[in-house]
């Protein structure tokens, strides 16, 4: 497997290319403070025709120097731009936690300006937009609090950054950005996405409860299905082998 970044669309998108020729592409949508990397590990699971393209907002990785940004609808305007760019493929989306939140409302983009829809929207380690929980907001923390809470509720910040003063300075901004853009999201109703829909998550993750995924039904036209697994909010790190397999089988749907 080769990393490919792509011409025009470099800064929004990067591709995991397999040297078999695709025939069906997987775009992954990162957690807060995520970019391409958390990805590369499960692309490498992939099967051989199966092209994953990772999305990269501004202000991580390659992107570092641009200032991160504070809105979902503003990451879901760029990547909807970045893929409707591709090459032709069908394609599906699967978004864990914000990137849950930003492939719903890219797909949502997608059909209101009529252009092509994914085959299937994988929504991982999110509840459903509406649905609202007794947590207090994280972006307003001062940065020790911030880590702490970020830690106890998801595991979701990597020990080799936790134990790096340095990466940690640099991981911060870009965490806090992102957690003001989920906090800050509306859900504004509109017509159902007519897109199947998948949801996935950790047995032991509170975003993933019945209550908390009830109201993805009301937003989408077919029925919705659902996947649990071993873990929390990061079951796809700790069942990594598993999360590929399944995901492989809804690519074959």
């Amino acid at each position: 497997m080769v990393l490919a970044v792509d011409g025009k669309d470099a800064a929004w998108c990067v591709r995991f290319k397999n040297q078999a020729p695709s025939t069906v592409r997987l775009i992954c949508f990162p957690h807060a403070g995520g970019g391409a990397a958390a990805f590369h590990p499960l692309a490498r699971l992939m099967p051989p025709h199966v092209e994953v393209l990772a999305i990269v907002p501004p202000g991580r990785e390659a992107r570092l120097r641009e200032p991160p940004l504070t809105s979902i609808v503003a990451m879901a305007e760029g990547a909807a731009s970045a893929i409707a760019a591709q090459p032709a493929l069908p394609c599906t989306f699967f978004g864990h936690s914000m990137g849950a939140i930003v492939a719903f409302e890219v797909a949502r983009l997608l059909q209101r300006r009529c252009l092509t829809l994914p085959r299937r929207l994988l929504i991982s380690g999110r509840r459903a937009p509406y649905q609202t929980m007794d947590e207090q907001p994280l972006s307003q923390l001062d940065d020790v609090t911030l880590v702490a809470e970020i830690s106890r509720r998801y595991e979701g910040i990597p020990a080799i950054v936790l134990a790096d003063t340095d990466l940690l300075r640099m991981f911060l901004p870009i965490l806090r950005a992102d957690m003001c853009a989920v906090e800050s999201y509306v859900d504004i109703p509109q017509p159902p996405l007519q897109v199947p829909l998948t949801l996935m998550g950790g047995m032991t993750d509170p975003q993933c409860t019945d209550a908390a995924w009830a109201g993805w039904k009301s937003l989408v036209t077919d029925p919705v299905e659902k996947m649990r697994f071993p873990g929390g909010h990061f079951y796809l790190v700790q069942e990594r082998t598993a999360t590929a397999a399944a995901i492989a089988r809804q690519l074959s749907l």
